[in-house]
Order: structure tokens, then sequence, then C-alpha cells
């Protein structure tokens, strides 16, 4: 072999090595750059939470929480805007299951994190489940505040207008106005509900009947005997809550507590047991006593 060729392959050879030790070097240093996510750390992410039948309960992504063919669970709410949320890793921000699902994950990174509820939400509380006669006796003569009727009526306040009663549906018309003694304002006005016996009205789901009326301005006198008859996982609203029956404690203290904004209350309910006389509504959070699945990307990640 020839000096000549001898020297182009050691120099071939000098090349080589240094390119491969240049990107060796270069891809040592790129591992050393990636920063995985610490206790600590300021993130931004982009999630979507399900329930392991794969309804989605709540996302910060416009575009799934606005697909139709995604399915939602009962308590679902759109958000008036989306953007990413952003928390500091560890400070107690997040639940516990979620916190620490994301350590160790980098910018740009999608995991699946699943949270027991021990680690979510904890479990349900006995007491907001609600037991509830089918039976439900209403005032035949209900007296609300002229601000609520302006609410909830558009006609002139005149006694024996006839109306529709704006929530159970059925025939209404003012029995009475009750005025400020200063000024002659209207302070108060006394409805009264007319509806038809054994007719059935659909307020709340479910097909409920009209079984008795007794006349009489006062309760017991005056009243309205509803027979409810529903079935199990019929979701119940906060309005229709404060239907439902006005003279339980119970119920009352869950509407209560949902005017205040606790969030260890549900403001939406669901029909959780059924039997001969009484049902059951559970207004437990529904993400409670639930495993979660979290979709998690990655936007960004801040340190120090």
């Amino acid at each position: 072999m020839s000096k000549k060729i001898l020297g182009i392959i050691i120099a071939i050879v000098i090349i080589v090595s240094s390119v491969a030790a240049y990107w060796y070097t270069q891809q040592k240093e790129e591992k050393k750059l990636v920063m995985r996510i610490q206790n600590g750390d300021l993130v931004e992410v982009n999630y979507t939470g399900m329930f392991i039948n794969e309804s989605v309960f709540d996302t910060n992504i416009e575009s799934v929480a606005n697909d139709e063919n995604i399915s939602k669970s009962y308590s679902f709410k759109p958000k008036s805007s989306y953007s990413t949320l952003k928390f500091t890793v560890g400070s107690g921000q997040m639940i516990k299951g979620f916190d620490e699902g994301v350590l160790n994950m980098t910018a740009g990174e999608t995991r699946i994190i699943n949270v027991t509820a021990e680690d979510g939400y904890g479990m349900p509380h006995d007491d907001l489940f609600i037991n509830i006669s089918k039976n439900q006796s209403i005032p035949l003569f209900e007296t609300i505040t002229k601000e609520e009727y302006n609410i909830h009526y558009s006609e002139n306040i005149t006694i024996g207008m006839p109306m529709t009663h704006y929530f159970w549906g059925w025939n209404v018309s003012i029995f009475d106005i009750n005025y400020y003694d200063d000024d002659g304002a209207v302070k108060n006005i006394t409805m009264w509900n007319k509806p038809d016996l054994n007719s059935t009205v659909n307020v709340f789901g479910w097909e409920t009947k009209i079984v008795e009326i007794k006349s009489g301005y006062n309760p017991p006198e005056g009243r309205i005997l509803l027979r409810h008859n529903t079935s199990e996982n019929i979701t119940i609203d906060k309005e229709k809550t404060k239907f439902l029956m006005i003279d339980n404690e119970a119920l009352n203290y869950v509407v209560s507590q949902i005017n205040i904004g606790n969030l260890s209350v549900g403001d939406i309910g669901i029909v959780s047991f059924v039997d001969a006389d009484t049902f059951t509504v559970d207004y437990n959070p529904e993400v409670v006593g639930k495993t979660l699945i979290f979709e998690v990307t990655i936007v960004s990640i801040s340190r120090g």
C-alpha cells in the first residue's frame, strides 16, 4: 500500500472519529439539557379528565369540549374560555394523583395518568345521599316577592290574572297583592296554584302525578299532593332540587351549600336508588369515589 493511500485512510479515520466524538458529545449535552418535572416546578399543561367508561368530565382543550362525538359525563360543564392549566408541582394545588403523575415528564410529552379515588377526590359522604319520599306536599297558595315575580313572569301584576307556573307548568293566578305601607309599592304577591287533579307534569325527568288537592289558604289545609314516579340514573340540577322537597331539611342543606360554592357538594344530583315509596339522590360530586383517567400533555416547565 502506498504512503499516499495510507495517508488518505488515516485522514478518513481521523475525520470519522472526530465527527463521531462530536456527535456523542452533543448527544450527551442535549440529554443534560432535557428538563424533567420535579416538585417545585411551575408547569403549564393541557389535559382531559375521563372516567373508566371514557366519558369526559373535564378538559381545558376547546376542541375536545366542543366535539359532540366525544362522550361527556352528566356533570361536564363547558368553560367560558380555554387556556393551559398552570400550577406548581407538589404545592397541593392539584389532587395528589395528578400532582405525582406529572413527575419526570418533559415538555411536549403526553402521558396517561390513572388516579385512584384515594389519590383523587376521596370517597362519598353518606350524608349527601338524600332519601326522599315519593309523596310530596306543596302549598296551594305560594307567596313570592315582587323581585321573584319579575324574574319569572312578564305579565302585569293583576289579581286573578291567569298564567302558567314557571316551574311546574300548570295553571296559576294572582290571588293577593301585599303592599309596602310607606309608598304603596308592591311587596309580595300570593300565587294560587291550580293544577288539574290526576294530571301529570314532567319537570324532573320523570312523571309526577297530582293525586290530591285540598282547599284552604294555609297549609296543611291548602295543599297539593304529588306522587313522583322516578327511576335510577336521572340527574337533578340545582333548580330542580329547590322544588323537589321544600320541607326536606337535608335538601335545604344541599341547596345552601351549593349556593355558597361548597365544592364538596355536587350542584347536580343523580338518582341512585328507588324503592316502593322512596328514592335516593346522590349529591356527592361525580368525581368522588371513582378512578379517574387523565390524558396530560406538558406545554412548558419553569424552574427557579
